[in-house]
This record gives structure tokens, C-alpha cells and sequence, in this order.
């Protein structure tokens, strides 16, 4: 793919962030070209504002950015959240209302009716809710949710299992 998805990071400065960063630098399909973090973090490089904490070595070109404010202006139309539910209950609804679709790693949303909450492997057809929420008719933006880290291991190893038989319960 000649022309890569540009796509942000909001929250990039703490550990989930920096996971997001090491797994999309080299990713096929999309480019980091925004970091965003508190205001702490704001008006820095990347490099100064984070205390890198991977086994690989922080990307040069990702170390050179400026942190932008935790705002929507000048956001790309992707956004990968990484910020505490606390946070994310405030901030994702602010970037889908401005037309990002946020993919939502905190558990803020994940019991909200129209929010998929969505293991690519096991539930991808749960993908149709985006169109019920109201930002989506509004603005195109909309919100994603994956699941809990060790609900995500689990589910993906049982559902085999229950396609190929009649799981429905765990003791």
C-alpha cells in the first residue's frame, strides 16, 4: 500500500500509548503523524515528554513530534485512544462528535448499548452498531471498544470451541 491511513494517538505518552507507537511505526496500513497527551505533556517532543519505557528503541521520527493538546483540532479522522476511562468518558465523545473514529482502548464505553465492543477474531460483525450512534449520522465520527486484556486472550482461544460445539457457559 503506496499511501498509508494517517492516524493519532491519543494518550501516547504513557504505556499503552508507546505500545500503540511500537506496534503501528511500521505498520502496512497506517502512519503516525499525531501524538496527543495531557498538558503536561503538550507543546514538547515526544522524545522529552515521554519516558520511553519498550524493549525497542523509541522511533526517531516519532521522538521528533510535538505533542499536540488532547483536543480534536488538527486531529487526524483515526484515533487511537489510550487514556483512563476517567478521561476517555470526557475526550473520546469530543473527537467522534468532531468526526474521528476512536478505537477505544479504556472500559468506558464498553457497556454502552450502540459502542462495539469488538474482538476482531471472534465478533467482527458486531461492527454494525457504529451505525446507530448519534455522532456517526452527525459527524461520521464514532467510537470503538476492544475488551478487557485477559477477557481477549480467553475468548479468542474458547471460540472454536463453541463453533464447533455446543459451548454456551463457563463453570
Amino acid at each position: 500500500m503506496k499511501n498509508k491511513y494517517p492516524i493519532g494517538i491519543l494518550g501516547a505518552t504513557g504505556m499503552v500509548g508507546q505500545r500503540y507507537i511500537q506496534l503501528l511505526e511500521n505498520h502496512p496500513w497506517f502512519e503516525v503523524v499525531w501524538v496527543a497527551a495531557s498538558d503536561r505533556s503538550s507543546g514538547k517532543t515526544y522524545g522529552e515528554a515521554a519516558k520511553w519505557r519498550l524493549d525497542t528503541p523509541l522511533p526517531e521520527r516519532i521522538a521528533k513530534m510535538t505533542v499536540a493538546p488532547a483536543e480534536p483540532v488538527g486531529a487526524p479522522k483515526v484515533i487511537f485512544a489510550s487514556v483512563d476511562a476517567a478521561i476517555a468518558r470526557e475526550l473520546e465523545p469530543r473527537f467522534a462528535a468532531a468526526g474521528c473514529a476512536v478505537v477505544s482502548n479504556s472500559s468506558a464505553f464498553r457497556m454502552t448499548p450502540n459502542v462495539p465492543l469488538v474482538i476482531p477474531e471472534v465478533n467482527a460483525e458486531h461492527l454494525h452498531l457504529i451505525e446507530e450512534q448519534p455522532t456517526r449520522k452527525l459527524s461520521g465520527g464514532y467510537i470503538v471498544t476492544n475488551s478487557n486484556c485477559s477477557a481477549m486472550g480467553l475468548v479468542i482461544a474458547l471460540k472454536p470451541s463453541r463453533s464447533a460445539s455446543a459451548l454456551n457457559r463457563l463453570l
